[in-house]
């Protein structure tokens, strides 16, 4: 079975002019199959005219016999030729013999890619695939890589983010896929214009993404105990307009990053090893460590379920007032802050 391998290390070969005969993109996320065919086609044609050597297909559309045959004829400009199947699932294979015998010796100027987000890895064609293309994994991204992504992106573009902007933009986009998230990402990009570091307030912009300033500074003022405080910071943030799944969002993401701060001091992790172990960086943790004093793990568990308890209660209509579920959070924790657990 041919080894599979990430967007980047595709990029990387490319990059250093290693462009497979045959490849195979596999994954469900459909923004990775895009971003790769379309890194092939630059590494193809080095952003020249294609002409007649670039063939765009779909497997429910066309045979693999005349696919073979077109791989099989030599570029017309003498260069190479790129042919991209999309829909490669839908390909019927009534006889894999032609496809086995290509893949044993394909032709070396041509780039033949299958593609497709549904592939039925219990077909022929996948099971041939697997040993004689090159595989690209397009599988959705966890939350850590997709905030790497994002760092990758603005950073490509000239641009810093520090990281706990990066990770509040991957918490509120997430859920709406990779596209959704770079399709953001260019809107904040053209925005701000000049390359610069992103500020928090540039993050207004995007959609589902919180007020990343007065969600933190409310969730400090939680932790820190004083109720009358937070519940009247609370109060201001929604009458200003300050949307309340939003603003739950960035409470939440302070308290799981305090958390890895304080795993790693209650563990004594060593510095280098917690940004690989935990996912924060040494210099984060031990600002996490500054703002929430000396409160413990178990606190801030508890925190996290109550956040899970207050959006339950907000998108299930368990609250009429949104107010009210975010004020039993703040009440609940300060009891169990005022009990010394």
């Amino acid at each position: 079975m041919a080894a599979t391998s990430s967007l980047a290390q595709l990029t990387r070969g490319l990059s250093n002019g290693r462009i497979e005969p045959v490849y195979l993109f596999e994954g469900e996320e459909d923004f990775l199959h895009e971003e790769g065919i379309r890194r092939v086609d630059e590494a193809v044609f080095g952003g020249d005219d294609p002409g007649l050597d670039r063939d765009q297909l779909r497997g429910d559309e066309i045979t693999l016999a005349e696919i073979l045959d077109r791989a099989s004829t030599y570029a017309m400009g003498g260069g190479r030729r790129l042919i991209v199947v999309r829909s490669a699932g839908r390909l019927p294979v009534d006889n894999a013999a032609g496809l086995k015998a290509y893949l044993a010796n394909p032709n070396p100027k041509t780039c033949l890619v299958f593609s497709d987000p549904k592939l039925d890895r219990r077909k022929a064609l996948y099971r041939l695939l697997q040993t004689g293309a090159a595989r690209v994994d397009c599988s959705p991204f966890d939350e850590r890589r997709m905030t790497q992504w994002v760092k990758e992106k603005l950073q490509a573009r000239g641009f810093s983010i520090c990281p706990e902007l990066a990770e509040t933009i991957t918490a509120g986009l997430i859920s709406d896929g990779l596209g959704r998230l770079n399709a953001e990402l260019d809107k904040l990009i053209g925005s701000i214009g000049s390359p610069r570091e992103v500020q928090p307030e540039d993050l207004a912009l995007l959609v589902n993404v919180p007020r990343t300033g007065d969600a933190f500074l409310l969730a400090q003022q939680v932790l820190s105990g004083d109720r009358a405080r937070a519940v009247a910071s609370l109060r201001a943030l929604l009458a200003a307009g300050e949307e309340p799944v939003m603003l739950l969002g960035g409470m939440s993401w302070y308290f799981r990053n305090a958390l890895k701060a304080c795993v790693v001091r209650e563990r004594r992790v060593n510095p280098h090893a917690a940004g690989e172990r935990y996912g924060i960086d040494a210099w984060r943790a031990e600002r996490f460590h500054r703002e929430v004093g000396r409160v413990g793990s178990r606190t801030l568990r508890h925190a996290i379920r109550l956040c899970l308890v207050a959006d339950r209660e907000i998108k299930g209509g368990g609250s009429r007032d949104p107010a009210h579920a975010f004020e039993r959070l703040i009440h609940r924790l300060g009891r169990e802050l005022r009990s010394g657990a």
